[in-house]
C-alpha cells in the first residue's frame, strides 16, 4: 500500500516537470527576422500556389469522388443484399447520411483551400505584403 501512496505522488510531480520542459522547448524554438534578401520571394511563392492547386485539382477531388463513387455503390449493395432484412436495410439506407456528410465536408474543404490561397497571395501570386 505504502508503494501506491508513494506512486500517486510522484505521478503529479512528473507530469509537472514535462510539462514545465515542453514550454520551456517551445519557448526556446524563436524565428528571428533576417534581411529581405534571403527571405521568400515572388517565384517560390508562386510556385508553391501551383504546386498546392494542382495537388487539389489532380489528386483531392478525383480521390474524393471516386471515394464517394465507391461509397454509394458499396450502400447500394448492402440495401440490395438486405433487401429482406428491414433492420439492415434502414442501416444501410443510414449510411447514405453518412457518405453525404463525406461530400459536403470534402466539398467545404476545396472551397476552404482555394479561399485561404487567394486570400494568401491576392489571387496575383505574391504574398500579401510582399
Amino acid at each position: 500500500m505504502k508503494f501506491k501512496k508513494g506512486k500517486k505522488q510522484i505521478v503529479p510531480k512528473l507530469r509537472a516537470i514535462g510539462t514545465a520542459l515542453t514550454l520551456f522547448a517551445i519557448k526556446a524554438n524563436m524565428c528571428f527576422a533576417t534581411d529581405t534578401t534571403s527571405g521568400i520571394g515572388t517565384a517560390e511563392v508562386q510556385t508553391a500556389t501551383e504546386n498546392i492547386k494542382r495537388v487539389i485539382t489532380s489528386i483531392a477531388m478525383p480521390l474524393g469522388g471516386v471515394l464517394i463513387f465507391a461509397s454509394v455503390v458499396i450502400a447500394a449493395i448492402k440495401m440490395i443484399a438486405n433487401s429482406n432484412n428491414p433492420q439492415k436495410r434502414s442501416e444501410s439506407i443510414g449510411s447514405l447520411a453518412w457518405i453525404c456528410g463525406g461530400g459536403v465536408i470534402l466539398g467545404a474543404s476545396l472551397i476552404i483551400a482555394g479561399i485561404i490561397i487567394n486570400i494568401a497571395t491576392n489571387n496575383s501570386g505574391n504574398l500579401l505584403g510582399s
